[in-house]
Formats: C-alpha cells, structure tokens, sequence
C-alpha cells in the first residue's frame, strides 16, 4: 500500500474517533441539560433511553467483526494472486453475511416484541 494511501486511511480513522468522542460527550450534556431543566416528557424518555440501541449496537459490531475475522481466515487457507480482487470479494462477502445475519435476528427480535 502507498504511503499518501496510508496516511489517508490513518488521518480518516482518526477523525472519525474523534468526532464519535465529541458526539458522545454533547449527547450526555445534552441529556443532563434537559434531566436538569425538567424538560423529560414522554419523547424525551424514549430518546434518553437507548439500553436497546446499545444492545443492538454492539451486536451489530460484533456481527460484523466475527465475519470479517473469518473471511480473513478462510483467505489465509485460499491460494490468489497478489494483484488480484479476489480477497476483496471474499472479506466483502464475509462481512455481507455478518450484516444480513445481523438484520434477520434483530426483525426477528423486533417481530416478537410486544406492541
């Protein structure tokens, strides 16, 4: 991989961090704000409570990574040139699967919840 490759790649991974960080931090100001003021109606309750947002969250991730980690795995065992688009197509594959399988477990989490 070139070098201007690299340090784009690394420049990206590290703003996103850092915008996640500063989105974390406004998110519970804001919450403890509103808590604060007493401006905690129904609407805002359902937005302050996100246990199942987390939940689904870090299911997704780790969904996500387990595929990732096994497309790796199957192209360790698999023979491709090196300048072939082949390991592409199989991680991406791999990681298809971890989001669809992701998708039908939460519809079938979302379909037996109460209404």
């Amino acid at each position: 991989m070139s070098d201007g490759i690299q340090g784009a790649i690394i420049i990206g991974v590290l703003l996103w961090g850092i915008a996640n960080i500063i989105k974390t931090f406004t998110d519970y100001r804001l919450r403890r704000k509103l808590i604060e003021m007493g401006q905690v109606d129904e609407k805002v309750s359902h937005i302050l409570a996100s246990k199942e947002d987390t939940y689904y969250n870090a299911l997704k991730w780790g969904m996500i990574i387990l595929f990732g980690g096994l497309g790796l795995i199957v192209l360790e065992f698999m023979e491709y040139d090196a300048d072939s688009p082949f390991p592409f197509g199989v991680e991406a594959v791999f990681v298809a699967g971890g989001f669809l399988l992701y998708y039908f477990m939460i519809r079938r989490d979302v379909s037996k919840r109460p209404l």
